[in-house]
């Protein structure tokens, strides 16, 4: 039974979408077969890449709405008093557009503390009307979030089309835009692409960076589209992902989420199971991983987030968070205060 040691836990990293009533991606199938789950599923397999079916597992729950009082269903048991979103697939076919998202949730009763909304830092200098706009919109936004997570094996989902994006020239000048407009930046990438954050945080200092899902190291504990297919590849995977923390952690103005870890990318295979983990087996595989980023970063500089609904197609948030609070037990109880909730509640200002 889980014995929450915070009172007041900040969950920093939640995804909230309204399939059916919102641009996004999955907009067209969530109103042609949004009636029947079955259908929609069916559907989906049918019509969606491979390699997106792969990355978020055929039982996810990205093919419904998550809305703030699924959340709080989910977490209810967990003392999780606020929470951030983190900018979730809206259609972007203009610079704009993406502020239509930060409006939607700042229509919310129960919204988001903090927003991580997104905008195209691609375009340089250019991005400092969007940002604005976003910032007018709702006072709650706090970061950005382009992701940059591109992956050499076809057979694992690009989230940019670029692998070098973030040294781009007109990348960099709009991430220097974030420093400008008080905006932090989540950066997502895969694990081989530390070292491109490790480079952004040396660039601009001046931009406060949280390391999204511990840089999700593909394949590195088990098989996944044809990475980390022998315990051999795991080893080095594991090995160079730990490198790349470690040299991360450097930077002290770089802060770390504990999440992701049960995502099908990193080759756990828990989405395919027939039943879900234990407790016990999720300390077991994951305790190495929160150990070295801690160790590395400090209780001061991580914090764990669920990444719902999105890692629920694991496990549910109760178990999740009693192995999160075992795993994290021997760092102390002032430790877990800050991992738990004042981490976040620092770098997001809420």
């Amino acid at each position: 039974m889980l014995q929450m040691p915070v009172d007041d836990v900040v969950d920093p990293h939640i995804h909230l979408f309204d399939l059916k009533g919102t641009p996004r991606q999955m907009q067209p199938l969530g109103k042609l077969f949004g009636w029947n789950d079955r259908v929609l599923r069916f559907m989906a397999t049918k019509l969606m890449p491979s390699e997106a079916i792969d990355f978020f597992g055929r039982k996810t729950d990205l093919l419904g709405d998550y809305l703030p009082e699924h959340f709080r269903g989910d977490s209810e048991s967990s003392n999780v008093r606020r929470y951030v979103h983190i900018q979730a697939g809206w259609k972007d076919d203009k610079p704009l557009d993406p502020v239509g998202e930060t409006a939607w949730l700042a229509g919310m009763a129960d919204g988001p503390a903090a927003i991580v909304a997104h905008a195209d830092l691609n375009l340089g200098a250019d991005v400092a009307p969007v940002l604005a706009a976003h910032q007018q919109v709702s006072d709650k936004v706090r970061g950005i979030r382009h992701m940059f997570s591109h992956h050499p094996s076809d057979r694992v989902m690009d989230f940019c089309h670029d692998p070098q994006m973030s040294r781009s020239s007109s990348f960099r000048a709009g991430f220097d835009q974030l420093a400008e407009h008080d905006l932090s930046f989540d950066a997502w990438c895969y694990g081989h692409q530390l070292d491109q954050v490790s480079e952004l945080a040396a660039y601009n200092p001046a931009v406060p960076v949280v390391l999204c899902h511990v840089g999700t190291p593909v394949g590195m504990l088990g098989e996944f589209g044809g990475v980390g297919v022998s315990a051999q590849e795991r080893a080095r995977i594991a090995d160079e992902w730990r490198d790349a923390i470690s040299a991360l952690a450097q930077h002290e103005h770089v802060m770390c989420k504990l999440s992701g870890l049960l995502m099908p990318v990193l080759g756990l295979g828990y989405e395919d199971a027939s039943r879900s983990p234990s407790v016990s087996e999720l300390v077991d595989t994951l305790t190495p991983i929160i150990d070295h980023c801690v160790d590395a970063f400090g209780p001061d500089r991580c914090m764990v987030a669920s990444n719902f609904p999105v890692d629920r197609v694991a496990t549910s948030y109760a178990v999740m968070t009693e192995a999160m609070v075992e795993m994290t037990a021997r760092f102390g109880q002032d430790a877990q205060q800050a991992l738990f909730a004042d981490t976040a509640a620092r770098f997001y200002r809420i």
